[in-house]
This record gives C-alpha cells, sequence and structure tokens, in this order.
C-alpha cells in the first residue's frame, strides 16, 4: 500500500456517518466516535428555496448522508397502535406481516393501523437574505435557532379512519364487518357494488368525529392540524418540493436524495355523484400488501356493474391517499372572515387532548391573515406563513399549481363570520388539492359525504409554540 500523506488527504464533509477513532482505558476497547458526539452538533437536514424564486423545487442543506437515510432514522411507516400509544412496527415490505415476521391484525384487535415515525425530531424555520429554509435534527434541537420539538406520532395508514358504530369511536382498522360501515353507514349497500363495508366513515360533522377519536382515550385526535402540518413538512424536506403533486420520480437526484412527488391523487369513478352520491369507492385495505413504499398504487373497484381501475394513488412510505379523495376539516384552526374579504387563522398553542373552541377566537392565536378576494374562488399565494406549526396562505397572492407551494386556497370572499378549515381537497378538486390545500367556506358545524377523518395520536402532550435553543 502507497503511503499517504496528510497534505494528500481530501477535506470531509463532517456527517452522521464520521467517525474518528478513539480509546477506552477503562475497558480497555478501542473503537469508533462519532464528530457530532464531540463537537456537540448533532446533524440535521433540510432545504432551502431561493427567496422571489417562483420553482417549487429547493436544495438540499446539512447533512445529506443523514437525508439518504432521512426516513429510516425517523423509522416512518406502518405500525399497530394501541390506545395507550404503545406501537409495533410493521413490515417495510408488507404491512400484513409485524417487522418481526409475525402476522399482523389489522382488524383491531392488536390496535389501529397506523402511518408514523418512532423517534422524536425538532424542526426549524428560519430565513436569510436569499434564502428560506426548513430543515429537521435529530436527537436534539439546533443550537443557534428557533426550534419546535415534534414527538412521536401517528395518523391513519389508510389515510383515513372509519366508525366503530357500535361503540361510536373512530378507528384505523381494516375490517369488512357492519360494525365498522364507512360513509354514513347506509346498511342498504353492503352487498351492492358502492357498498360502504371497508371504506372510511364521512358525512360527520368535525365535533363528532373529534368526540368519537376522543372515545380511543387521551392524546387521540381527528384531522388535527400539527399532524398534517408534519406530514407536509416531512414530504417538502424529503422530496426537496414543495409541490406533492408533482410525478413521481423513482430515481434519486446527483446527491442520492428523493425528487419529484407523488403524483397529482387518485382516478376518480366514471360518476362519482351517481353512483357514489360522492361517498368513499376505495376500500381501507388497498396498499396494505406493498408495505412502506413511496410510490404510486392502483386498485380495481365495480362501477354500476362494470370493472374500472383506480390509478395514482399515492403512497408516502405506506401513508396511502392522503390528498385528493377526501377533504378533512380540522379540529383545532378556525378561520375568521374579515370585512375586507379576506381570513385569519386561529389556532390554541397547546397539542393536549382539549377541544378547542370552534365557536370563538377569543383565548386563540393568530397565525396570519390570508389575501383579499375580489369574488368567492380559489387562490393561490406565493407564500405560506408556517408558525406555531400551523399553515396558511400569506396575504400576496401570484402563485399558481406549478409555482411557489402549489395547493389552492378556497376564499368564500365572505366579510363576516367563522368557518372550518378543510384540508387536502377532494378527489374534484384536481390541481388545487394537495398536502396544504385548504378550503374556507364551510361553517365548523358542516358535514358532507365526501369529508372524513383520519384518526391520529401523539405520545406525549406538547406546545406548538418554538423555543430559543442557545449556543454554547
Amino acid at each position: 500500500m502507497d503511503k499517504i500523506e496528510m497534505k494528500d488527504l481530501e477535506g470531509l464533509n463532517v456527517g452522521a456517518h464520521t467517525y474518528i477513532m478513539g480509546y477506552d482505558r477503562l475497558s480497555g476497547k478501542t473503537g469508533l466516535i462519532g464528530v457530532s458526539q464531540i463537537s456537540g452538533n448533532l446533524p440535521w437536514f433540510g432545504r432551502k428555496w431561493p427567496k422571489g424564486n417562483s420553482s417549487p423545487v429547493g436544495s438540499p442543506v446539512g447533512d445529506f448522508d443523514l437525508g439518504q437515510v432521512l426516513a429510516k432514522q425517523l423509522g416512518l411507516g406502518g405500525y399497530l397502535v394501541q390506545n395507550d400509544h404503545s406501537r409495533t412496527k410493521l413490515s417495510a415490505t408488507n404491512h400484513n406481516l409485524l417487522e418481526n415476521g409475525g402476522a399482523a391484525d389489522l382488524t383491531g384487535a392488536a390496535g389501529h393501523y397506523q402511518w408514523g415515525w418512532n423517534v422524536p425530531m425538532y424542526y426549524q424555520k428560519y430565513e436569510d437574505d436569499n434564502f428560506v429554509y426548513e430543515t429537521i435534527s435529530l436527537g436534539g434541537p439546533r443550537k443557534g435557532f428557533w426550534n419546535n420539538y415534534i414527538p412521536i406520532g401517528s395518523r391513519s395508514c389508510a389515510g383515513y379512519a372509519t366508525m366503530d358504530r357500535t361503540n361510536t369511536k373512530l378507528v384505523s382498522y381494516v375490517n369488512d364487518t357492519a360494525q365498522y360501515r364507512g360513509g354514513n353507514n347506509d346498511s342498504t349497500l353492503d352487498a351492492a357494488y358502492n357498498s360502504q363495508l371497508c371504506k372510511p366513515a364521512t358525512n360527520m360533522a368535525i365535533s363528532a368525529f373529534r368526540t368519537a377519536a376522543r372515545k380511543n382515550g387521551t392524546l387521540w385526535f381527528a384531522n388535527e392540524r400539527v399532524m398534517q402540518f408534519v406530514t407536509a413538512m416531512l414530504k417538502r424536506i424529503i422530496f426537496g418540493n414543495r409541490n406533492i403533486q408533482a410525478a413521481f420520480n423513482a430515481t434519486l437526484d446527483a446527491n442520492g436524495l428523493r425528487q419529484g412527488g407523488t403524483g397529482q391523487g387518485i382516478d376518480m369513478p366514471t360518476n362519482w355523484d351517481g353512483n357514489f352520491h360522492y361517498y368513499p369507492y376505495i376500500r381501507l385495505d388497498v396498499g396494505i400488501s406493498d408495505g412502506d413504499k413511496t410510490g404510486l398504487i392502483s386498485t380495481t373497484i365495480t362501477e354500476n356493474g362494470s370493472q374500472k381501475t383506480i390509478d395514482n394513488i399515492p403512497s408516502f412510505y405506506g401513508l396511502k391517499n392522503d390528498y385528493k379523495y377526501l377533504a378533512c376539516m380540522s379540529e383545532n384552526m378556525l378561520l375568521q372572515c374579515n370585512a375586507d374579504k379576506s381570513q385569519s387563522l386561529f389556532v390554541a398553542d397547546m397539542v393536549d387532548g382539549s377541544n378547542m373552541n370552534l365557536e370563538s377566537v377569543s383565548g386563540l392565536r393568530m397565525i396570519a391573515k390570508g389575501p383579499v378576494a375580489a369574488s368567492a374562488g380559489w387562490q393561490y399565494a406565493k407564500d405560506y406563513v408556517l408558525k406555531n406549526l400551523a399553515f396558511f396562505p400569506s396575504d400576496e397572492l401570484g402563485g399558481s399549481s406549478s409555482t411557489y407551494y402549489c395547493d389552492g386556497y378556497y376564499n368564500p370572499a365572505a366579510t363576516s363570520g367563522l368557518r372550518g378549515a378543510n384540508l387536502l381537497g377532494d378527489a374534484n378538486h384536481g390541481d388545487n388539492a394537495g398536502s396544504l390545500c385548504l378550503t374556507g367556506n364551510s361553517a365548523p358545524s358542516d358535514a358532507n359525504a365526501r369529508w372524513g377523518a383520519f384518526l391520529c395520536e401523539w405520545a406525549e402532550e406538547f406546545t406548538t409554540q418554538p423555543f430559543w435553543c442557545k449556543e454554547d
């Protein structure tokens, strides 16, 4: 072996996989020590977007090694989660199996069929003169930054939840029996092509969904806003793209990182209105055998006697159908219509299982005031306010379905009153749908055949206010 001189060595980009040799005199062992353990700088990764640039595609920043394995480090994927928040990882290749190879019971006896992560994370949103940044650190907060603590959590792995009709509980079970009938609980359809067995529950007000979720125990929610914020944030950072409806690209970029998105969202039946009356048409068991897949999946449905293939079902490390299928009104976002035909977003700081008041903004925190509307309709903002783990379009219009954040916002142009925040978009919403899609034209008490709920849970209470981590 040729002798290598120090002057010939290249500089290393210090990351999660950078080590030096060390010796423990007490144990007599020689081994590797992570450089981050010595420096006190925990590994972090994220993306940056140039200010004023309309492209939704960002550039990677931080530890590229961590970026390549971020989903694995977080433990993103399918889980069985008990009411006490204990969780068991499902097989990454097939959710019919546990990670240890045993059979997984998704019918309810072993817990809820959920998607999530199994380690806490810290989120940082900041900017400088040229860029806007979103980053994640693991193991602790980033020093010299404002951090949001995000505990372990999960949401319905099938995208949506159904109802235990016997006990009026919202559940993430995959069960064909009448006790877990979805839709509006129409038993006359059980033998029909548009049966609601093993389908998401819909046509319930968010207050009813919220009450049904709480019956699972403490810190169980329906359409909780932080869960949706984190899902969208993870997609932006992992894909490096604010447009989650971008075409799926299985090829990694030159840095070994993901690119693209998970597509526009599911195909519709030929006549969703007439044949299904806008009730769900995709079963909750679709994609189970695909495990923690990232990409697109498909299924076959019967529509009035004919077979139809439904393509373009998005899957994000096993999370299926989480946008552009059924809209979901948030249980803890409240919109106030202003005299100038704009809307303001109000939220509560604590995620502790209490019910946020959806009838008054008193005691709530205003996050942002959105754009003014000349008339009711869809709008696209150039920027989004990402604050206190909540999201709302900025007051500057000029975006589109392919620029900036790419998701639509429906403003009713009302001059007074309160509205619920309906998220994700339904199968009719096309390019307007997505992780940050928001419609603000319905009262918090409304219900609809096209509106469902995802069941979600957090392992601990937390505040959505950021904290400053000072440098040593």
